[in-house]
């Protein structure tokens, strides 16, 4: 009867090694995925922040560069003026 006994017990103490494998990969799996799942939180409020620091800076840019602000700074800095129109000649294409 121990005969019967001794493979039946290594196929159960096998069994119970796969068991606890399998529950240790799941466990490991389950905090992988909880710890990606964080960096992914943690990227996507970096990903808003920086959205958000992006359009504040083309909004800057924008107003550096508008026209009058431009046409300002040329005459009061760099002291230039429009050409007068009676000394422009114009000449045609032949």
């Amino acid at each position: 009867m121990n005969s019967l006994l001794a493979p039946n017990a290594i196929v159960l103490v096998i069994l119970l090694m796969l068991l606890l494998l399998s529950s240790l990969g799941l466990v490991a799996s389950t905090h992988q995925v909880r710890d990606d799942y964080a960096r992914l939180q943690s990227l996507e409020l970096q990903r808003w922040q920086l959205q958000e620091q992006y359009t504040r800076l083309l909004l800057e840019m924008n107003t550096w560069a508008a026209p009058h602000r431009v046409g300002q700074i040329a005459s009061d800095t760099l002291s230039m003026n429009a050409p007068d129109l009676s000394v422009s000649h114009s000449v045609k294409e032949p």
